[in-house]
């Protein structure tokens, strides 16, 4: 028994003397705590850029628009056409469409007032909020105007898909596919680069004729590997197992999983060289993966994050590799609709990898 102590007590000083290692314990149950709060601690859980096509255009339209954009959960923007909204609903810059046709302000006391509303069913979850909400504000809005209230304004609702008609299962899918890409990518690399210096393989290789940057390369395409074999796994694992209606177009998802791992491999090859210690490297890469996962829209859209959690989103590569599988594989993107994600994730991936080499370098001239 005594042993055992002795054991405990001994790693329990190493934990405490190892600063890096005792950081990202704290830190990570902080960081999460802190996330959730911020994102599913709020009354209005998310915002959603909603158009509106106003083809009354009287003050009391006018009034309804300000009452919609008021109630926190939605942004309008406002379309002199449906065609133009349209546009928009199909580059997802807009998640719906409220019509407000012609004589709705004279109808309004006539008790069969309507009004139209379209929404994007790519991604359930805010299609069914935002069904609700309009729902919801125009019959209490119809109570406050017509005091003989009989019945609400009718919402006449209609489902869009841009491509693939998908369920719950077909909105996962492309998230799960992301996955890798963070973890597989980021905590392999990390990995295997702090576990050659403590094994004291850089030493060696500068003994030796072996070009120190050739570890490093060599480091990176087993990480591809890996990471390639992840997703492999995990993409007839979702066949096999949920069936899912994806379009697989394979020429245009193996580019973004690529330039997608590169960052991940990227990430992790300079916290590897920033960490002291294999745990201490571990738990960072660890940490900021799963950080991560909450700014990048992979298991829920980054509508539900507060205004300056997606300003952060929008900044960092998987966001953009996220949403470009979402739009490969539900949406049936095409070559051009990648050219914006494609560059950017390969500038990032350049920008990342360089620092990485130059930190690497650093550390192996030590």
């Amino acid at each position: 028994m005594n042993s055992i102590i002795g054991i405990a007590v001994k790693d329990i000083k190493t934990f405490f003397r190892e600063r890096g290692t005792l950081f990202w314990t704290i830190a990570f149950p902080i960081m999460i705590l802190l996330l959730f709060t911020a994102i599913f601690g709020r009354d209005i859980p998310f915002n959603a850029n909603v158009g509106v096509v106003d083809n009354d255009r009287t003050v009391m339209t006018a009034s309804v628009i300000t009452g919609l954009n008021n109630t926190g959960f939605m942004t309008m923007k406002e379309f002199s056409s449906q065609l133009e909204a349209q546009k928009e609903l199909n580059a997802t810059t807009i998640r719906a469409i409220i019509t407000i046709p012609q004589g709705f302000t004279q109808s309004l006391f006539a008790q069969h007032a309507n009004v139209s509303l379209v929404v994007d069913g790519t991604n359930p979850d805010i299609a069914g909020l935002i069904r609700g909400g309009v729902t919801t504000y125009f019959s209490e809005f119809y109570k406050q105007v017509n005091q003989n209230y009989t019945e609400p304004i009718k919402v006449y609702d209609e489902t869009f898909y841009v491509g693939q008609k998908v369920g719950y299962k077909e909105n996962i899918v492309p998230g799960m596919l992301t996955y890798p890409l963070l973890f597989s990518s980021m905590v392999v690399s990390t990995g295997a680069i702090v576990f050659e210096r403590e094994k004291g393989t850089l030493k060696k290789i500068r003994a030796a004729p072996i070009r120190p940057l050739n570890m490093l390369f060599g480091k990176t395409l087993a990480a591809l590997f890996q990471t390639a074999m992840s997703i492999a796994i995990m993409s007839v694992l979702a066949v096999v197992l949920l069936g899912p209606r994806l379009n697989w177009n394979l020429p245009l998802l193996i580019p973004i999983f690529f330039l997608g791992s590169m960052n991940g491999i990227a990430l992790g090859l300079i916290i590897s060289c920033v960490g002291r210690a294999p745990q201490e490297a571990s738990n960072a890469a660890t940490t900021i993966a799963i950080v991560l996962q909450f700014f990048t829209g992979m298991y829920f859209p980054i509508d539900y994050l507060p205004t300056y959690m997606q300003q952060i989103g929008r900044v960092i590569p998987m966001t953009y590799a996220a949403q470009a599988l979402r739009d490969i594989m539900i949406r049936n993107a095409t070559l051009a609709d990648l050219l914006l994600p494609m560059a950017t994730l390969a500038a990032a991936a350049a920008i990342l990898y360089g620092v990485g080499v130059l930190l690497y370098k650093r550390w192996v001239e030590k």
